[in-house]
């Protein structure tokens, strides 16, 4: 097999064309044998045997499950909108998009009206206002990108237009020079002066709007875990807050380790009530009523007055060096974690205990508790009811003193871990961390942070006006000894 020459007719060397072989001598390409499966295969990969009916039969059926399974989350989210507040989880906008889109908004729009504005100086007044009406009429549309884009479009087709025809008047001039081009030129230069100033306070008052509607829609970035505080801003205080503050400038206050030393009466009375004291020994020698170190420690972080066991010893150490607590030696004034050191309490945290208990759920003056048969009924008929007003004047300088920034963190603290180990804390409206403004009344007394229910209140009170703790209800904007349901806003502190 190859190629076959000839001779033609005066001509030379001629090559046929070779021929493919047939299938005689037994051989057979490969490339001609035929495989069903290959060009099924193929032919899939290329445009598809696969019947066309089936195929629209599975997607209509496919369909029909995802539209069923829309229709059911529908039916779901429409039967739990009574009970569930959705706002809560939608998720703020971004300040910095934003930010960005504006600051790009305004930095299109300025090189825009610059690059438009010399040309502008061959036309009457009136075509330098129209140019910035439409400009200003491109800026308030809804899309922010197609109003920037827009406006530089047509400021760039002007201003090509405009030039065309600057360039022939000027040629005209110089063919016909006229003896007053001097002053017409001074008057151009004063006019584009002018004009240059009135684009520029154009661009800082839209500017300044752009700023103001930033503010006004909201999109100032803020923290996931801080998007559930109260709407209480910075700036505005409520007339209770401010009643505290002026009643403060009256107060002495002795700070230690950034808190103030009523705070560490309260840590005292607190470790009094709940640390068991009894007789110990060391070495052949007994100490009555003392207790350990690491008792104290294990407390204070049980309870939340302190994050961690580093924080316990220093808040220790501070209850030594002010008295309320000693050290069997009387000669250390470090509180310390081993326990082979004993410690005992102070003649100066004698108080009467009973003014902590009266009031309470197991003193004379008892609140009426509310059963499981009628709770949302009761709750309701609570919330619908007037609320209390309280003389906070009445309460005393300590819970004033007490109240800081810095202590009202630590109670919110103290409130949920002493929540969490009683389980009192309940998913009420969609809000998780809520609990009763009795209950906290009970705890915070209990614990001995307040002595009267009316110094109590003014805790809870603080507490709201921080921010730390809301309440549900629309018609209870303050803290109420009462069983209406307030909530935590930070669940970890």
């Amino acid at each position: 097999m190859g190629a076959s020459f000839s001779m033609g007719s005066g001509a030379g060397l001629r090559l046929e064309p070779i021929k493919p072989a047939g299938n005689s001598g037994g051989y057979h390409h490969p490339q001609q044998q035929h495989h069903p499966q290959h060009s099924q295969y193929a032919s899939l990969e290329f445009g598809g045997t696969r019947p066309r009916a089936s195929s629209q039969a599975q997607i209509r059926s496919l369909l029909d499950r995802t539209n069923a399974a829309l229709d059911k989350i529908v039916r779901i989210r429409e039967s739990m909108e009574p009970f569930v507040d959705f706002k809560q989880f939608e998720k703020p906008p971004r300040g910095s998009s934003a930010g960005s889109r504006a600051s790009h908004e305004r930095g299109t729009t300025r090189m825009s009206r610059l690059s438009s504005g010399p040309t502008l100086l061959d036309q009457p007044r009136t075509t330098s206002t129209s140019s910035y009406g439409s400009t200003e009429a491109s800026l308030s549309s809804e899309d922010p990108l197609g109003r920037s884009t827009n406006s530089t479009h047509s400021s760039s087709s002007s201003s090509l237009g405009e030039d065309d025809a600057a360039e022939h008047a000027s040629s005209s001039a110089q063919r016909q020079p006229s003896p007053a081009s001097a002053s017409v030129s001074s008057a151009r230069a004063a006019t584009e002066t002018h004009d240059v100033a009135d684009m520029d306070a154009d661009a800082d008052a839209d500017d300044d709007d752009e700023e103001e509607e930033e503010r006004e829609s909201g999109n100032d970035t803020f923290d996931d875990s801080d998007s559930s505080l109260s709407g209480i801003s910075g700036t505005e205080l409520s007339p209770l807050k401010e009643a505290r503050l002026e009643r403060l400038k009256t107060i002495e206050i002795a700070f230690h380790e950034g808190l103030p030393k009523e705070f560490f009466q309260v840590l005292a009375r607190f470790l009094f009530s709940t640390i068991e004291v009894k007789t110990r020994h060391s070495r052949f020698n007994f100490y009555k009523d003392t207790f350990t170190g690491s008792d104290a420690i294990k407390q204070m972080v049980l309870n939340g007055f302190a994050e961690d066991q580093p924080t316990a010893l220093r808040l220790g150490s501070v209850l030594v060096r002010l008295g309320y607590i000693e050290h069997v030696s009387r000669t250390d004034d470090q509180l310390h974690s081993s326990k082979d050191n004993f410690y005992r309490f102070t003649k100066a945290l004698e108080y009467d205990d009973g003014d902590y208990l009266a009031g309470s759920p197991g003193g004379s003056h008892a609140r009426a508790s509310i059963t499981a048969a009628n709770y949302r009924e009761s709750v309701l008929s609570r919330e619908s009811a007037g609320v209390v007003e309280y003389d906070f004047a009445a309460a005393s300088d300590d819970v004033h003193a007490l109240v800081t920034d810095e202590v009202l963190q630590i109670f919110a603290r103290v409130l949920l871990k002493v929540f969490e180990r009683k389980n009192k804390l309940l998913f009420y409206k969609g809000f998780v961390g809520c609990f009763l403004g009795a209950e906290a009344v009970n705890v915070i007394r209990e614990l001995r942070i307040a002595g009267s229910l009316l110094d109590a209140v003014l805790v809870g009170q603080a507490l709201v006006d921080e921010g730390v703790v809301e309440p549900i209800a629309t018609t209870v904007p303050t803290f109420q000894d009462k069983y209406v349901f307030y909530r935590l806003t930070k669940m970890r502190a």
